[in-house]
């Protein structure tokens, strides 16, 4: 049950976890889950063999849904990602498949199936320049099929950088 003093917890975590031993309640719990509130949600969709937006910028602790995958499947380039992320990959048609994305950086990105045609995207986590743009510069020499789209989502993408600083 909800109480004029469980109000107060709004604050520190110290704080909510002293409210929950106090009241007993619920209510710390949901603020203790309350720095994902504000969490957004971004779609992204398939466009023939692209990805729309190409480069998305999201928040830390932000999702992103892919939409329109049929015959379409998405995965991290490996190396192509901070390097605490957790790399994912779909399944083929796998419509609505998401990915919480909670380290600051910048993500490449495929659809395997459709990347000798060009079907590589980008996602920026966080406000701050990238810190892992020199790694997947690097990276690139490692890619075979479809560098060269590769590359051109890396220049893509440093000038929606540019732009927005």
């Amino acid at each position: 049950m909800w109480r004029e003093r469980d109000s107060k917890v709004i604050g520190s975590r110290s704080r909510c976890v002293a409210a929950l031993r106090e009241t007993g309640t619920a209510v710390a719990v949901l603020i203790l889950g309350a720095q994902t509130v504000n969490a957004e949600e971004h779609i992204v969709r398939t466009r023939r063999a692209e990805w729309v937006p190409p480069v998305p910028f999201i928040q830390p602790g932000d999702t992103v849904v892919w939409r329109g995958m049929r015959t379409h499947e998405t995965a991290l380039i490996e190396g192509m990602g901070p390097t605490d992320a957790t790399a994912w990959r779909s399944e083929l048609d796998a419509e609505g498949f998401s990915v919480t994305l909670h380290e600051e950086g910048a993500y490449i990105y495929t659809c395997d199936v459709h990347m000798s045609l060009g079907m590589v995207g980008a996602i920026v986590v966080g406000d701050a320049q990238p810190r892992n743009l020199a790694a997947i510069d690097a990276a690139v020499e490692n890619i075979d099929v479809g560098r060269i789209f590769v590359e051109r989502i890396i220049g893509r993408m440093k000038r929606a950088l540019a732009r927005r600083n």
